[in-house]
């Protein structure tokens, strides 16, 4: 066999290999953001809030150049069926790096090493008003694809506008705002996310509504 095609061969190889221990203990690749795909991997640890609280990740980077992460659109799906699932939960907000029981907040990337693998805690917000609120026993997958561009961007700039109005991200004003905030803008222009429901929405004028809605529900917090 030709030199090269043994190369090919051993190349797709160790692809195959990267993929499946990744697959194994937990880990897949960061959602990329436009044009800036790397060898970035995430995986989901836990949840602890309600309608909003704290994702816990890890990040690794597998690659062999530094790389930087950040959770721009990154949006979590609850596992099981979504005609019965409760609400999906979108990151917003600075990053929280863990180091044992301490953590860093207010950073807006995190970049790490070769081979490096950092826990981070991310703030995230119920976005499915319609739906019920997740708890910290609910089981969560990381979406294969972040938000849709024009979503994301504007759930940026609305959001980092509250923020600087309640100077950070900490302040529990600011959390119940930004909230707020995630449903109005989800609601104003609905687009399908990974784990819709068959009949997610119905249509009508103004703020759209969804299917199955119940008034409590609609606005349910912590």
């Amino acid at each position: 066999m030709p030199l090269r095609h043994v190369l090919r061969l051993l190349g797709l190889a160790s692809i195959f290999l990267v993929t499946s221990t990744a697959a194994a203990d937990g880990f897949g690749a960061v959602p990329a953001l436009e044009g800036s795909a790397n060898d970035l991997q995430i995986r989901w640890v836990r949840y602890n809030g309600g309608t909003n609280g704290a994702m816990l990740v890890e990040v690794k980077n597998a690659g062999t150049k530094r790389a930087t992460f950040v959770a721009d659109g990154l949006y979590f799906v609850p596992q099981g069926d979504p005609e019965k699932a409760p609400q999906r939960l979108g990151a917003s907000g600075p990053l929280q790096i863990v180091d044992g029981n301490k953590t860093q907040t207010h950073v807006e990337s995190l970049t790490l090493r070769p081979g490096e693998t950092r826990q981070v805690s991310l703030d995230v917000f119920c976005i499915d008003s319609h739906r019920s609120s997740p708890n910290s026993g609910t089981q969560f997958k990381i979406a294969d694809k972040r938000m849709p561009k024009k979503l994301r961007a504007e759930l940026k700039s609305s959001n980092q506008a509250i923020y600087r109005k309640h100077k950070g991200a900490a302040a529990p004003a600011a959390k119940s705002e930004v909230q707020s905030n995630m449903w109005k803008v989800r609601d104003k222009d609905w687009v399908k996310l990974e784990g819709e429901r068959k009949q997610e929405k119905r249509s009508g004028s103004g703020l759209q509504r969804h299917q199955n809605v119940a008034p409590q529900q609609q606005r349910r917090r912590r």
